[in-house]
């Protein structure tokens, strides 16, 4: 398991990691040599942050839970997590900064390192810790209502990224206030991300209708006239844990009302099935406080082919104070950073979001562990940079081709959705 590459990233990482994740200061400390092993101190930086989705049933393509599965892979581990590939995070973010962050400290990414350049030996297995317990099921306890596709949809073999949407009318004959939902598919290795929505004018049923495809749901990014409930970006990545909603918001859902589930599906070799279950969670309190969604953005791009720095700017200033609840950013394959700040009235500067390597294939919604307060008359700002040239490793035209705006993973697109709360009711 020795090699010259691991041996180098050593050396990076007690010289200094320069990622923009962590204080540059921030350097491994090595443990003696070939005292690292796995059952003392790889597996408990394995089962807590990477069990969650490398397990048996879950979307990862491998286990980690074994000393066999992780020694296995020893050098990809250590160069995935050195290259913060893995886990899957893409701000630049302090600690706590977000909720359900997802990242790796120097000294656990210099372990891991470490133990695979010496090795990768196994030590004692009674140093191993204990197994973590996963709810089995719903996450969030048995839902008051559960939807689901009425088949199972047939991933082709080949073709690449597959975007489907899946109209699933909702059974309910009164109105509801809507805590939370959960997405359980059935094969979560098959779905890269979903997006949920909500449509009450049949507009999704007559897309199905027309679909050519004689499989359920019709194709393409676009969900006609659904759109997220107001104030909620109903969202689901692999690891993500659900949301349990917050006291006090919740979301209308009126009879006749369908739900339209986007599913991003990239091919894998082989035919695949997938099913997927939705679970509503209803309250009876109405709520007390309303979120709204604010957009920055355009739907003018046009990148010329081999354009390496093509922006993206907006900005919009806030008539009232807000809390700022979390932020989502959205772009496809073009996409290298992203900022956004709030520039307060009196000159301070705050942060929203900043991402130096966007990737399609982890985009989420940050949900903020305290939210922001932003004054009337702050102004937000975004600047998203896009790179259409043959050096962006990410870009799917080879020559690189003019890429306009538009809902296909082929077109490109530069939204930053904010989730902010009024204040007051007359906010």
């Amino acid at each position: 398991m020795n090699s010259p590459r691991l041996a180098i990233l050593l050396v990076i990482l007690v010289a200094g990691c320069s990622n923009s994740n962590s204080p540059p200061e921030e350097v491994y400390v090595p443990a003696p040599k070939d005292s690292l092993t796995y059952s003392r101190d790889i597996a408990p930086i394995l089962y807590e942050n990477c069990s969650i989705c490398h397990r048996p049933g879950e979307a990862a393509p491998f286990s980690l839970l074994s000393y066999r599965d992780a020694r296995r892979r020893a050098r990809q581990i250590a160069e995935v997590t050195n290259s913060r590939y893995m886990p899957p995070w893409l701000p630049e973010s302090e600690p706590h900064e977000f909720q359900g962050q997802r990242t790796l400290t120097v000294q656990q990414i210099g372990v891991l390192a470490q133990w695979a350049s010496e090795g990768a030996k196994e030590g004692d297995s009674a140093d191993l810790p204990v197994l973590p317990e996963w709810t089995p099921g719903w996450q969030l306890g048995e839902p008051d209502l559960v939807i689901e596709m009425a088949k199972a949809y047939t991933v082709p073999a080949e073709g690449g990224d597959v975007f489907r949407n899946f109209v699933i009318p909702i059974p309910v004959a009164e109105r509801h206030f809507v805590r939370t939902v959960e997405l359980r598919p059935d094969n979560p290795r098959v779905v890269h991300h979903a997006v949920m929505a909500i449509d009450e004018s049949r507009s999704s049923r007559r897309m199905e209708e027309r679909d050519p495809d004689p499989q359920p749901g019709f194709g393409g990014m676009s969900v006609s006239e659904a759109h997220s409930p107001d104030g909620f970006f109903l969202g689901w990545t692999p690891g993500k844990l659900p949301d349990d909603g917050d006291e006090g918001l919740a979301w209308l859902l009126e009879p006749g009302t369908d739900f339209v589930l986007n599913m991003h599906m990239p091919t894998t070799g082989k035919e695949e099935m997938i099913k997927a279950k939705i679970g509503f969670h209803f309250t009876n309190e109405p709520p007390t406080r309303f979120a709204t969604l604010l957009r920055l953005g355009t739907s003018s791009i046009d990148i010329s082919a081999g354009e390496s720095s093509y922006e993206v700017l907006d900005s919009y200033v806030l008539p009232i104070d807000v809390e700022v609840a979390s932020v989502y950013p959205h772009a496809h394959y073009l996409a290298r950073t992203m900022e956004a700040h709030a520039e307060l009235p009196d000159g301070t500067r705050k942060r929203l979001l900043k991402i130096n390597d966007w990737d399609f294939n982890w985009q989420d919604e940050y949900r903020y562990s305290r939210p922001l307060l932003l004054p009337r008359g702050t102004k937000l700002t975004m600047k998203y940079v896009y790179d259409n040239s043959s050096d962006n490793v990410r870009n799917p035209n080879h020559p690189p081709l003019r890429i306009r705006y538009g809902p296909q993973s082929s077109d490109e697109m530069g939204d930053l959705w904010i989730r902010v709360l009024p204040r007051t009711e007359q906010d």
